[in-house]
C-alpha cells in the first residue's frame, strides 16, 4: 500500500491535476476508487493506466442560464360547463382590477311530484353548500337569485363569457347575506315564485316538461366598491345538501316539503367577468395583450390572465452534441402589493396547439419541481427536462409556453411574479454534458 501511494503521489496526482474542471468531491471519489482497486492487490501500474482511461472518458458538466422573454395575455373565454363546483362573488384587486364570478344552473325533479289537492306554498328555501372561500375575511356580500328564462341544454358547450343577463327575471326572487366563514348559504325565495312552480301540476311528473317550465336560476352578488374588498365563494353544486326546497301544505298534510336537485345531468355554467382597467393606474397590469415585457408578470385563475414565455435560447442546443441532464424553471414571487386573495398552490406550463392549450406532463418530475410553491423561499419550481429532451430529439418544436394557475377554470387564486427584467429575476437553469 505504501509503495502504491508513493507512486500515485509522484506520478498520477500530477496527471490528475490537469483536470481542474472536476470538483473536489469527484477527486476524492477517484482516490477511493483507486484505493479500492489497490486493496484487491491489482498491479499498481495497471491501476494507473485504468485511472487515466476513466478520466479521459469523463466530460465536464456545464450549467447555463437561458433568457426567458415574457408578456402578459388575457384569456378570451374558457369552457366552464359541467363542473361540480361554481364560483360566486367578486373582488376588487389593486393589480388585476375587478373580477366577478356568477353561475347559472338547472334544477331537476327528484321524482315525479303530486302536490295534492288544494296545495299551497308556505315557503321556499335555496341551500348552497360553501366548499371554500378566498378573499377578504371582513367583507359581507349580498347573494341574489334570479329566475332564468333562457333554456340551458345538457349536451351544449358553455363558456365563461356566456350572457344570461338579458334572459333573467327583472328582480331577484330572493337575496341573502354571505358572511366569510359561513359553510352554508340559505336564501329565502318568494312564495310567488314557489306558487308558479306548482301551478301546473302536469309538468311535475315529467322531467323534460318541468325543465321547460322552470329553466333554473342565475345567481350573482352585488358589486363591491373598495380596494381589496370582496372575495370568491366556491359552491359545491353536486352535493345532496345543495338543493331547492319547496315547503307546502294540502288538504291531507299540514306540512310537506319537496326537494329539487342539481345533479350530473343538470346543465350548468360558470360565468366570469374581468375589468382590468378598474385597478388604479399606478398598480394595474401594464402592457396587457401588447407583447411587451415588464419587470413583473401575472397569472390569474377564473379565466383571467396568463404569462407567455418565449425561450429562443434553447434552439442552439438542438444543433450541438450535448446530453441534456435537466431544465428547471425558477419563478420568484413578487410581494410588494399584498392582497387577501391567496397565491396559487401550484402553476402549470402549457403549449398552444391549433389554438388550444395543452399541459406539459413529465412523469419523471421530482415532487419539488412539479410547479408547487415553496413557501419558505417564495419560489415556484417547474421541471421542463422531458419536454426539452424531446425537443432536442426533434419530437416537438415548442419553445413558446404559457404559464397558468393550476386548474384555472375552477381556481380563484392569483399571483404576481418577477420577470427577467427584475432585480431578482426568474431563472431557467440548463444542466448538460457534452458528448
Amino acid at each position: 500500500m505504501g509503495r502504491f501511494m508513493h507512486l500515485f503521489r509522484k506520478k498520477d496526482f500530477v496527471r490528475f491535476s490537469r483536470y481542474k474542471k472536476f470538483s473536489w468531491s469527484l477527486f476524492l471519489s477517484v482516490i477511493f476508487l483507486v484505493m479500492l482497486m489497490d486493496s484487491c492487490e491489482d498491479d499498481p501500474t495497471q491501476v494507473g493506466l485504468e485511472l487515466k482511461s476513466v478520466l479521459g472518458r469523463v466530460q465536464p458538466v456545464c450549467i447555463d442560464t437561458i433568457s426567458v422573454f415574457t408578456s402578459v395575455e388575457s384569456m378570451d373565454s374558457i369552457r366552464t360547463d359541467h363542473f361540480d363546483y361554481a364560483f360566486l362573488g367578486n373582488f376588487r384587486d389593486p393589480v388585476f382590477g375587478w373580477t366577478d364570478a356568477s353561475f347559472a344552473t338547472q334544477y331537476r325533479l327528484s321524482q315525479p311530484w303530486s302536490p295534492g289537492h288544494n296545495a299551497d306554498v308556505d315557503s321556499v328555501k335555496l341551500f348552497l353548500v360553501v366548499d371554500r372561500y378566498n378573499g377578504n375575511e371582513t367583507t359581507l356580500q349580498t347573494v341574489n337569485v334570479y329566475e332564468l328564462y333562457k333554456t340551458l341544454f345538457y349536451d351544449s358547450l358553455y363558456y365563461s363569457n356566456f350572457n344570461v343577463k338579458d334572459s333573467i327575471s327583472e328582480w331577484p326572487v330572493g337575496s341573502a347575506t354571505f358572511h366569510p366563514g359561513d359553510t352554508m348559504i340559505v336564501v329565502y325565495l318568494s312564495k310567488t315564485f314557489g306558487r308558479k312552480i306548482i301551478r301546473d301540476t302536469a309538468v311535475l311528473k315529467n322531467q323534460d316538461l318541468f325543465l321547460s317550465h322552470f329553466k333554473g336560476f342565475y345567481i350573482n352578488t352585488d358589486k363591491t366598491s373598495g380596494s381589496n374588498e370582496g372575495g370568491f365563494i366556491r359552491i359545491h353544486l353536486l352535493t345532496a345538501e345543495s338543493y331547492l326546497a319547496i315547503y307546502y301544505h294540502n288538504d291531507l298534510n299540514s306540512q310537506a316539503v319537496y326537494p329539487l336537485y342539481i345533479n350530473s345531468y343538470s346543465a350548468r355554467v360558470n360565468i366570469f367577468e374581468h375589468k382590468y382597467d378598474e385597478a388604479p393606474a399606478e398598480t394595474r397590469i401594464r402592457y396587457l395583450n401588447q407583447g411587451k415585457e415588464d419587470s413583473v408578470m401575472y397569472v390569474q385563475g377564473l379565466g383571467g390572465v396568463y404569462t407567455r414565455m418565449d425561450i429562443p435560447g434553447m434552439k442552439p442546443f438542438r444543433d450541438s452534441s450535448i446530453i441534456l441532464n435537466s431544465v428547471k424553471l425558477f419563478l420568484p414571487v413578487d410581494t410588494i402589493l399584498p392582497t387577501p386573495i391567496q397565491k396559487p398552490s401550484g402553476l402549470s406550463v402549457m403549449i398552444r396547439k391549433d389554438g388550444t392549450l395543452y399541459h406539459i406532463f413529465d412523469v419523471n418530475l421530482p415532487e419539488f419541481y412539479d410547479g408547487s410553491l415553496n413557501k419558505e423561499e417564495g419560489i415556484y419550481k417547474i421541471g421542463l427536462t422531458k419536454h426539452f429532451q424531446d425537443y432536442l430529439l426533434g419530437r416537438n418544436n415548442y419553445t413558446t409556453f404559457y404559464l397558468v394557475v393550476n386548474d384555472f377554470r375552477v381556481n380563484s387564486e392569483r399571483v404576481v411574479l418577477k420577470s427577467r427584467l427584475n432585480s431578482q429575476p426568474l431563472k431557467l437553469e440548463v444542466i448538460y454534458s457534452r458528448k
